[in-house]
């Protein structure tokens, strides 16, 4: 995919990172504007040929954009009101309580992730032998609940070792047959 492309696939998820902050400072919009030069910038350093999706690889710079960007304004609006002769109660005195991350929301990167790795198993799913399937599938909790490579190993009567190997094989597969789409 070309750059604007992952940019204007990915303004969605933007918007649902940014609303997982609130902020005293910052509107909603500000936030997603904040956001989306994270995505912007994800979108010049990714690599697709390293298998990892996008959106996982996109998350950190866009929560990192938007939470410097909270930081930087609360720490002007900090020095500017110690300068102030402020009124008792004046909203105007910023704390990090002001600024806090929606620990009770769902963190938007792991569904989207997730979901974009269903539609693509789904989409994809004969590429994968039943195993690679089961494995993706337990990996990732994609329809059971998501188990850590030894479990599935005990599940499956393997080495966590090879469950690992296995998991790998099946996602270099479906990036394969995802690029083989995107080029056609």
């Amino acid at each position: 995919m070309q750059r604007d492309e992952l940019i204007t696939k990915n303004m969605g998820y933007v918007v649902t990172l940014a609303r997982q902050y609130k902020s005293d400072i910052l509107s909603t919009d500000d936030l997603v504007n904040e956001g989306v030069i994270g995505l912007v910038k994800a979108a010049e350093k990714y690599d697709a040929s390293r298998g990892k999706p996008f959106v996982t690889y996109a998350a950190p710079y866009i929560r990192k954009s938007i939470e410097t960007a909270i930081s930087r304004l609360e720490t002007s609006t900090n020095v500017r009101s110690t300068d102030e002769s402020l009124p008792v109660g004046s909203r105007n005195n910023y704390t990090l309580l002001n600024v806090l991350e929606d620990k009770s929301a769902e963190k938007a990167d792991i569904v989207v992730e997730e979901n974009t790795l269903s539609e693509d198993l789904l989409r994809y799913r004969d590429t994968l032998n039943e195993r690679e399937q089961r494995v993706i599938n337990l990996y990732y909790g994609i329809g059971y609940e998501r188990q850590t490579m030894a479990e599935i190993g005990e599940v499956l009567g393997l080495k966590r070792e090879r469950v690992r190997q296995i998991r790998n094989t099946a996602l270099r597969k479906l990036h394969k047959a995802a690029r083989k789409e995107t080029e056609a």
